[in-house]
């Protein structure tokens, strides 16, 4: 998908992002570092990332910087469907084949670090 397509969509789509190399990576990294001075990143894992991207019409995930209830910076994922709303809840089937809400996932609970060096 070419630049202007992806501009010209919707931004709630599952093309949006790309893959940058390690290279371009590391230098936005450290720029925002040099910047800010913050080197706090987050460590979230694979278990709950597919489960938020597993559910129905889930096509990205919209991360939100966020305080934890300790007041330390964390991050907040939710689900984003196609039309660009939060997957809040969504209608599933359950064991008794009725049609049933399901609340969607708000994730966290990962694990924030310092530094970058030796993690990249």
């Amino acid at each position: 998908m070419t630049e202007n397509n992806v501009l010209n969509r919707t931004q709630f789509c599952a093309e949006v992002g790309e893959d940058i190399g390690f290279e371009l990576g590391m230098k936005m990294v450290k720029d925002y570092y040099d910047a800010t001075g913050d080197k706090l990143n987050h460590f979230v894992g694979k278990n709950i990332l597919v489960k938020v991207l597993n559910q129905p019409d889930c096509v990205g995930v919209r991360i939100f910087k966020a305080l934890n209830e300790e007041g330390k910076q964390t991050y907040v994922l939710v689900g984003m469907d196609s039309k660009g709303e939060a997957i809040l809840e969504y209608q599933a089937i359950n064991v008794d084949g009725q049609l049933s809400k399901e609340l969607g996932i708000v994730a966290d609970r990962g694990v924030g670090n310092k530094g970058w060096g030796d993690s990249l």
